[in-house]
């Protein structure tokens, strides 16, 4: 007797999809027949709305091969596509697409989830063929294909921005070192390691700086850093003081100032290699508990979670090697298996025409 697709149980369904498929079959799915095209409709669109974000995992160099992990349901995913670039250096993930570089320091931007593909050369700057080089950002104009990619290499001061509609990169040089960068209301914001912000301006190629009545006061120690994070409606900047110790503040544009936040209430932060932070606000939502951070442990190659009190930052210690008492290193990126988180339901947008 056969039975049709559609009389079987969603349950049963998500055994033989979820459990079962890749992502690259998940695609070809819908091909059988139009019964199964039809169910697929409907479980892809489900399956994409489900904003959990993805933990990125890297087998070892004899499997070759990339996968996802649903950390709050348990289910983990493979990309065939993506097992195609294994060779190449991974940056980071914006917008739902993977950024890795290759031996030319050419870009190549991979939507696993969408199947697409885009490579940019690059003959501008140089780009160390190594992991976690680079902090990148993918932006796409509001209602266009059109998109802009902001690259940051940790051996340049300076920033590299790709105009899909030029073709070309332009570089913005300041006087104030930039050292993280975030996207809010359509606007890209900069953060200085002086934690000073700024306005990424498209048209003019300049960074306009924000008048703020105050910025924290920052001490420099090999484990210090500012990041700029942007979640909920609001722009955060991130202050490492040391190991163990980081602030968090809100920037107020009504009163154009810093306010410090005691916790971080209703968000849960995630940390990747190469001191990269997302946020995600309402985590409990999606399986993820509030006030907390979310971490990938290089050097324990482990997924770790730092909880907070109601009212207290979560005890973050950073994950990092001693190497010797006056050197500290980030462990090898061949050396673990988790490589970035991915939120691939966050469709970064500009407010920008790309008309010069």
């Amino acid at each position: 007797m056969k039975i049709a697709v559609s009389q079987l149980s969603w349950d049963f369904l998500d055994i033989i999809i979820s459990k079962m498929l890749d992502f690259d079959d998940l695609f070809t799915f819908g091909n059988v027949c139009k019964n199964w095209w039809q169910v697929h409709k409907i479980y892809w669109r489900n399956f994409m709305a489900s904003q959990e974000p993805l933990l990125v995992q890297k087998s070892s160099i004899s499997k070759k091969c990339f996968s996802f992990i649903s950390l709050p349901h348990q289910n983990v995913y493979h990309s065939k596509i993506l097992n195609n670039f294994f060779k190449l250096a991974y940056q980071g993930s914006s917008s739902g697409y993977l950024i890795m570089t290759d031996i030319n320091s050419s870009f190549l931007l991979i939507n696993p989830f969408k199947r697409r593909i885009i490579k940019i050369n690059n003959s501008t700057f140089k780009v160390d063929f190594s992991s976690f080089v680079c902090h990148v950002l993918l932006a796409f104009a509001k209602g266009s294909k059109q998109f802009i990619l902001v690259v940051l290499c940790e051996n340049s001061d300076n920033l590299h921005v790709y105009k899909s509609q030029n073709c070309g990169w332009v570089t913005y040089s300041t006087s104030q070192k930039v050292v993280d960068f975030a996207v809010l209301h359509n606007t890209i914001y900069v953060v200085t390691d002086m934690a000073n912000i700024g306005i990424l301006n498209l048209n003019y190629d300049l960074i306009n700086f924000l008048e703020l009545k105050s910025t924290p006061s920052i001490t420099y120690t090999d484990y210090s850093h500012v990041r700029l994070v942007s979640c909920d409606g609001h722009l955060l900047v991130l202050n490492f003081m040391s190991k163990e110790v980081f602030n968090a503040y809100k920037i107020d544009f009504s009163t154009m100032d810093y306010v410090k936040l005691e916790s971080l209430g209703d968000l849960a932060l995630f940390y990747a290699p190469g001191r990269k932070y997302y946020a995600l606000s309402n985590p409990e939502l999606w399986g993820y508990e509030k006030n907390s951070v979310h971490v990938i442990d290089l050097p324990c190659q482990k997924y770790r979670v730092y909880k907070g009190d109601d009212n207290k930052m979560p005890e973050f210690i950073l994950p990092f090697q001693i190497i010797d008492n006056d050197h500290v290193r980030q462990v090898s990126y061949k050396e673990q298996p988790y490589v970035d988180w991915c939120f691939r339901h966050l469709h970064y947008e500009l407010d920008y025409s790309f008309v010069e």
